[in-house]
């Protein structure tokens, strides 16, 4: 594991999610937390429990998405040499008034925090 490729790892992966490749039931699932930003909500998406707040505007297509991804994060962390297993806390975060990133706590405590960017 090396610890200094977290940040490039979880970015990666954060851009791949909110980037054309998160097709799911004929739509872009970009579009969709785009739609609930839109209203003023905190999106967070917690990679460790699959976990989507605000909870009551996670639709079935965000579920099958985070699903599909969660199922292939520890093969894709890997493969930048991060051991999601000694990560305590993984998160995607789109805050009601910036813009979004991830963010993971390793099991040292430290946090690694790094913006993603939607391109469509």
């Amino acid at each position: 594991m090396k610890y200094k490729n977290i940040k490039s790892a979880i970015h990666n992966f954060g851009h791949s999610f909110i980037s054309d490749e998160n097709y799911v039931d004929d739509d872009y699932v970009f579009y969709e937390l785009a739609a609930i930003h839109s209203q003023g909500h905190e999106i967070v998406i917690n990679w460790l429990n699959g976990k989507f707040e605000p909870n009551h505007l996670c639709t079935d297509r965000i579920k099958k998405s985070i699903r599909y991804w969660a199922d292939g994060l520890s093969r894709h962390l890997e493969n930048q040499n991060v051991d999601l297993n000694l990560l305590n806390s993984l998160e995607f975060i789109w805050p009601a008034d910036s813009a979004h990133f991830m963010v993971a706590i390793d099991d040292r405590g430290i946090e690694h925090k790094k913006e993603v960017k939607y391109s469509g």
